[in-house]
This record gives C-alpha cells, structure tokens and sequence, in this order.
C-alpha cells in the first residue's frame, strides 16, 4: 500500500514539473495579454496649455479644445481639469453665448476621460457617456494625407440623445492632446482631429 502511494506522488509530482515546465515556456501573461488600454495617458495626464482642434467633416465646423488650468493636488483630492471649449462656424466665427465657447471643471472620478460638451447642449458638461466596448483599431483621417494611426475605438451610448440615435464612436490616441481624440461620431456628425499641440509647446 505503502508503495502505491509512493508512486502515486511521485506520479504527481512529475505531472506538476511538467505542468511548470509548460508554462515556462509561454510567452508571459502581459504578451500575451497584447495592447494595454492606458486611461491615465489620455486626459488625466494632460496639463495646462495643452490644445487641440476638430473639424467636423461635412459642415466644415471646427471645435478646439483646452486645458485651463490642471492644478497638482494632494493625493487625497480629486483631480480635475478646467477645460474650455469653442465651436467656429464653417467660415471660422466662434457662435455666441455658451453655444460658441464654454469652460468646465472636469473631474476624472466623475466625468470619465472623453469629452462631455455636447455643442448643442453646453449645460449638460457633466453628463456621462456608458462604454460599451473597447479594442484596438488603426484610422486615417480624411486631412491626415492616408497615414494610418494605432490607436483605440471606444463604443459608448449616450444617455442625452434619443434612443436608437444614442450610439457614440470615439477613436483615441495617447499622441493626440488632451482628451487623446482622434475621430468621434456623435448624433450624425463625424469630427476629426486637426492638430494639437501639448504643454510642452510640440505640435503632434
């Protein structure tokens, strides 16, 4: 009996070494993980000065976007972000009132790490986007002369537009300016990312 169970361990043992030995082998968990969403690389890592420009593709609109202010707090405060926002007409005239420019505290643990200002709807800045999905994906832009761009798309619903209508598309990069946008479809309009420059003052 005893000798059974002799060989029974070692019969366990041996299958174990094997099993390590296997594993070993493999490439490691975060290659084979493969690309990492970065979230802190996008807006929450952006600093004061940071700017960057849309174009929306068939109204000829533009849109900038930039960071106000982004104050170092103790580790115990919630980070925020002063962002103001201008919408331009086609002919590049800033609208009036809200509608054209508009700042508003972004705050990360609340607001996410994508842009809330819907253009038609400036008082809704603290509204919040649900992410359906996240993968990574390579654009090129309409103006970008066919360069393709690795980057991440984010399927997200928005809860202030109707529903059937409320799919959200957004495109971002860690090498685009402050919220890492490069493409978003939003409500039947499509906005692209022009240039950008970071706080550092180079133009990406």
């Amino acid at each position: 009996m005893r000798a059974l169970i002799l060989l029974l361990a070692a019969a366990v043992v041996a299958l174990a070494i094997s099993i390590v030995v296997e594993v070993d082998t493999r490439p490691s968990f975060a290659q084979r993980m493969g690309p990492v969403f970065h979230i802190g690389a996008l807006l929450a890592n952006a600093e004061g000065g940071e700017s960057a420009w849309y174009r929306e593709t068939s109204s000829g609109r533009s849109l900038e976007y930039r960071v106000v202010q982004a104050p170092r707090l103790p580790p115990i405060a919630v980070a925020y972000k002063v962002v103001g926002r201008r919408l331009l007409d086609e002919k590049g005239q800033p609208y009036a009132g809200a509608q054209g420019s508009v700042s508003y505290e972004h705050k990360l643990t609340d607001h996410g790490f994508l842009p809330l200002a819907a253009p038609e709807a400036p008082q809704a800045l603290d509204r919040v986007w649900i992410i359906r999905a996240i993968r990574p994906d390579s654009i090129t832009l309409d103006g970008g002369g066919g360069t393709a761009h690795a980057c991440w798309r984010v399927d997200l619903i928005d809860p202030a537009l109707p529903e059937g209508q409320d799919t959200v598309v957004a495109w971002v990069s860690d090498k685009v300016p402050v919220y890492g946008l490069l493409k978003l479809k939003r409500a039947g309009e499509t906005w692209e990312f022009v240039r950008g420059e970071f706080a550092q003052g180079g133009a990406r």
